[in-house]
């Protein structure tokens, strides 16, 4: 069975979609930047800050950003 293509998307849609993951969780608001990785792959970042005083925020993000990078490419703008 074929796989689906990709949706491209920008990096705000990214964002709001991992908002929407994370709506539940101790940090909904979670500052994320997308950042380009080439040929429309893209990684998500997150606050520092954010990290040390959540620690499970990194793994929560590494999850979403797997789920995310099977399903979407980053629009090249």
């Amino acid at each position: 069975m074929a796989s689906m293509p990709k949706k491209i998307v920008r990096a705000d849609e990214l964002i709001w979609l991992f908002h929407e993951k994370l709506a539940g969780s101790a940090l909904p608001n979670a500052k994320i930047a997308i950042i380009p990785i080439g040929d429309g792959d893209w990684s998500a970042l997150s606050n520092a800050t954010e990290r040390r005083f959540y620690p499970d925020l990194a793994k929560t993000l590494a999850r979403i950003e797997k789920q995310l990078r099977a399903r979407f490419l980053l629009r090249d703008d």
